[in-house]
């Protein structure tokens, strides 16, 4: 059966067949909740480190300008900022507040931009946490039943009526992709699924 994404923007009405999911920190179920980014942990980062929170891990790799010496490199601050936020177990969304833009995101000795940092970093921290849960594969019996489901995300937008791919919506740089693109590709692909799968098959 089919699954829908939207947002807090979209009008779309939940149909006959279809139920809605909220898969924030906002929602008003348990095992909803637990889809959260805000909710799942603790996950592995890079050179034996753990990270409380799947948001966290994803915050606080951001490198930032003001953690940034002359030549573009981390300074001590950064890591000690850094290593703060992964161990926290209260989730923050907007570590340097809101709108403020980092000069990459760092992971493992790599620097990556806006789109390469969400599907090489932040798709495999959401799925590999995710998947061990309760949560996911109460999603997965409910899609498997039949019905339509519908995933409400704050990052999340209905690209189907806007006639844009999935694989589309991965590859654009100028909006979000929130969490619920990372479910939907699991439902559609596998548990497994990894992003370029998705984008080779134009989806």
């Amino acid at each position: 059966m089919s699954v829908t994404i939207v947002g807090p923007r979209d009008r779309r009405k939940t149909l006959p067949g279809e139920q809605l999911v909220n898969t924030t920190s906002h929602a008003a179920d348990d095992w909803q909740r637990g889809l959260s980014p805000f909710a799942l942990g603790p996950c592995q980062l890079y050179d034996g480190m753990v990270g409380a929170l799947v948001e966290n891990c994803w915050q606080f790799a951001k490198l930032y300008p003001e953690h940034a010496d002359g030549t573009g490199q981390p300074t001590e601050a950064y890591w000690a900022w850094a290593k703060r936020g992964w161990q926290s177990p209260q989730p923050v969304r907007y570590p340097m507040g809101k709108g403020r833009k980092p000069v990459c995101l760092l992971w493992d000795g790599d620097r990556f931009g806006y789109v390469q940092g969400r599907l090489k970093v932040y798709w495999s921290l959401y799925r590999d946490a995710v998947k061990k849960t309760g949560a996911f594969a109460r999603l997965q019996e409910l899609h498997r039943s039949g019905v339509g489901v519908v995933l409400f995300d704050f990052d999340g937008y209905d690209h189907d009526s806007a006639s844009t791919s999935l694989a589309q919506v991965l590859q654009d740089d100028s909006r979000p992709m929130g969490h619920a693109f990372v479910l939907k590709s699991m439902l559609l692909f596998g548990p497994d699924v990894k992003p370029e799968e998705v984008i080779a098959s134009g989806y």
